[in-house]
């Protein structure tokens, strides 16, 4: 039995849900793909509770102090323990079976690890004052230092807590999918559903990894310098120029934007894998794999600059000719968008598809990506962005496409479930999770969405001004709906049942 089986067995409640199937002979890919998935779930959760605090905090006038805590806590969770972590997961879990390589070792160990250290590193942080966006907006936290609104050692802590997370997503999760799609031996009992480097699964995976860790080196180097200096290992003086707060934020924006593109190419890969199994008349074929690959590489090309949309307030720090080519990257993203709804929607067209809540939630999930492709295009154009992007419109994106992306990758989760613990969900019970999913996350992001276009405000703790708390109302809705179903979903695993030896893990492909 391995270390992270062990963990997963021991965790109350949730290790209920993940326990994973040893009778197989495939615990070497499962095991810590399912430690990994099981802690996201319980990230989720603390999520999914400060979520509901926020509005809270409004409608019975609390503390704006605990609004600014929780809104923190609420956006580090959800994005980086809890959606990235989930994607971790599943994408090893899937590669693992179509390349037939064990995920063990140190590796995986070390970005587990790292990842949930980094985050709980970080709400002590928060609890202990450091509240600070998601956006990490340099040298804001030494400011608050320097005015005593938190202690530098709070700084120290937090800044840890944030190198961890990204040494995960930078360097060990990277280096790990990348190691093992060319290197190390192939061992045909682990092969699940084999694919090659041309198969459009598995091209996504392979250009997130790159993106992840190219886009990522500049933040390495001006994060470890700085970290070096706060933890006295080097002289401040010599961390000066990564101090520059524009050296910081290029640096930053470079990495945060690619992130969520990354997350992107591997969320849709997954698709292009996961469709074709769902298919009516069992071909098990996309309608194409050139127009699919196509869009991959167009959403990658577009994608690289596209970050540049986010500076456009930031005149005269930047020149406006950069501005326009971020926002025409972001509208050129657009276009790769477009060839992945075409192959999705000629590949259903051609062969049928056979609805059950797995695919429905990856569908699901994808039309809440292009909705929030409409919202990022709309806001990453220079006349727009000066209205919105200090608004909720743009809290709305970013919540938008944490939501999307978690949706599908739940949706993938359903499909690779049995593989990994030797149960099966119940279908009925699922189909409920998704329409609540579905309904919630539509209705939360077109709320936030619409309190950004009357001037509504992100990070403010008075919604009650110019009538901003009607939208507070509808978020906090909404988002008891999506709690709903995420409760719904959780439940399902609860009650998901074995499959017996009837069912062979093979005729689950990954």
């Amino acid at each position: 039995m391995t270390i992270a089986s062990t963990l997963v067995e021991r965790t109350p409640l949730f290790g209920r849900m993940f326990a994973v199937d040893k009778s197989t002979g495939l615990e070497e890919i499962n095991a810590w793909p399912a430690l990994m998935i099981m802690a996201s779930f319980v990230w989720l959760a603390v999520a999914g509770l400060l979520g509901l605090v926020m509005p809270a905090t409004q409608l019975f006038d609390l503390s704006s102090d605990l609004f600014y805590t929780t809104l923190t806590l609420h956006g580090a969770a959800l994005a980086f323990p809890f959606t990235f972590q989930l994607m971790i997961g599943v994408g090893l879990h899937r590669a693992a079976g179509c390349v037939g390589k064990p995920v063990t070792g140190w590796l995986p160990a070390l970005a587990f690890t790292a990842l949930n250290l980094g985050s709980a590193l970080l709400t002590v942080a928060v609890l202990l004052g450091f509240k600070v966006s998601l956006v990490v907006m340099y040298p804001l936290p030494l400011v608050g230092a320097k005015m005593g609104i938190w202690s530098m050692g709070t700084v120290v802590l937090g800044f840890t807590g944030i190198y961890l997370v990204l040494a995960t997503m930078i360097l060990f999760y990277p280096i790990l999918v990348l190691r093992m799609l060319f290197f190390g031996r192939k061992r045909p009992e682990l092969v699940l559903s084999p694919r090659s480097l041309n198969d459009p699964g598995m091209l996504g995976m392979t250009l997130a990894a790159l993106t992840l860790l190219i886009a990522g080196m500049p933040l390495v180097v001006v994060g470890t310098t700085l970290l070096a200096a706060l933890y006295g290992v080097i002289p401040m003086p010599m961390a000066a120029w990564a101090a520059e707060p524009v050296v910081f934020q290029y640096s930053f924006f470079i990495f945060a934007h690619n992130l969520m593109e990354a997350m992107a190419l591997m969320v849709i890969s997954a698709m292009y894998a996961t469709l074709p199994l769902y298919l009516a008349d069992g071909t098990r074929k996309l309608y194409s794999d050139r127009i699919a690959n196509a869009a991959l590489w167009i959403l990658l090309l577009t994608s690289i600059t596209s970050f540049l949309h986010h500076f456009i307030t930031l005149y005269p720090n930047q020149p406006a000719a950069l501005s326009y080519w971020g926002n025409i990257m972001s509208w050129g993203t657009g276009i790769g968008s477009a060839l992945s709804i075409f192959t999705v929607l000629a590949t259903v067209w051609q062969h049928g598809l056979r609805p059950e809540p797995g695919i429905n939630a990856v569908l699901a999930g994808f039309v809440l990506y292009i909705l929030d492709g409409a919202s990022a295009v709309v806001t990453s154009n220079v006349a727009w962005s000066f209205q919105l992007h200090g608004t909720m419109w743009q809290s709305g994106h970013t919540m938008t496409v944490l939501v999307a992306m978690a949706m599908m990758w739940l949706g993938v989760l359903y499909h690779h479930y049995p593989v990994i613990t030797g149960r099966r969900p119940d279908q009925n019970l699922a189909r409920w999770a998704v329409r609540l999913f579905t309904v919630g996350a539509v209705g939360a992001a077109l709320s936030m969405l619409a309190g950004g276009a009357a001037g509504m405000p992100r990070r403010f703790a008075d919604w009650n001004q110019e009538g901003w708390i009607l939208y507070g109302q509808l978020i906090l809705v909404f988002g008891l709906v999506l709690g709903a179903s995420l409760a719904v979903y959780a439940y399902t695993l609860l009650r998901a049942r074995a499959i017996g030896e009837a069912i062979r893990p093979q005729a689950v492909p990954a």
